[in-house]
């Protein structure tokens, strides 16, 4: 599961971001709209309920943050109940997914990306759940049944995930195009800075040489 490893160091980036951004985008909303006719409910009670989500999301990252942990859980299961239409909800729903990938729950895993691609508002975070339960399907050891689930991401959304297509079709055993899929992650990965000698090393597992490609 590197994908979900990967990212651990990401939970704590997004919590300091939050503190920094998240209040000023939601009062930056509430403004903007307030300007427009016909928007003055939101500038009360929706603003309100906007506001208490956000203070209720943040929480939810100091807690993951620290490690997860029943605690976390049970704000993040808040959130969904409170405000379930709330792009809050989605966000939570994605990282409470992955706190039980990290304690080894993968069907509650699964059932909180399921959650996120039932009620997905843009390609973007359906990719992102449709992506990582493709993983966790893997994981079970279905790769076809993982590589169904990959192909329903957008060509154009599914770029990005090129690492779990390569793993899926290493799985099944299409070297060629696990390859070319990991030639395409590296390249992405190289591109952003970060550091792309796992994904050489998976290069390296299939039995390729990257360059006679």
């Amino acid at each position: 599961m590197e994908g979900y490893t990967s990212e651990r160091e990401q939970v704590d980036a997004i919590r300091q971001w939050w503190q920094a951004n998240g209040k000023s985008i939601v009062l930056g909303l509430a403004v903007g709209l307030a300007g427009l006719g016909g928007y003055r409910y939101w500038d009360g009670m929706q603003n309100a309920n906007a506001e208490n989500a956000s203070v209720n999301y943040e929480q939810f990252l100091n807690l993951a943050a620290q490690g997860g942990g029943k605690e976390a859980l049970e704000t993040g299961a808040a959130i969904l109940k409170a405000y379930p239409d709330s792009s809050y909800a989605r966000l939570t729903a994605l990282l409470m997914a992955k706190l039980e990938v990290d304690a080894g729950k993968l069907d509650e895993a699964r059932t909180h990306l399921q959650w996120v691609i039932d009620h997905a508002d843009s390609k973007e975070v359906s990719a992102i759940a449709q992506a990582r339960m493709a993983q966790l399907v893997l994981a079970s050891g279905d790769a076809e049944a993982a590589l169904t689930l990959f192909d329903r991401i957008g060509a154009e959304e599914s770029d990005q995930f090129a690492e779990i297509k390569g793993d899926i079709l290493a799985r099944l055993g299409r070297r060629d195009d696990a390859v070319k899929a990991y030639a395409q992650a590296q390249k992405i990965v190289t591109d952003s800075g970060a550091d792309p000698r796992l994904i050489e090393l998976k290069i390296e597992a299939v039995g390729l040489d990257q360059t006679a490609q």
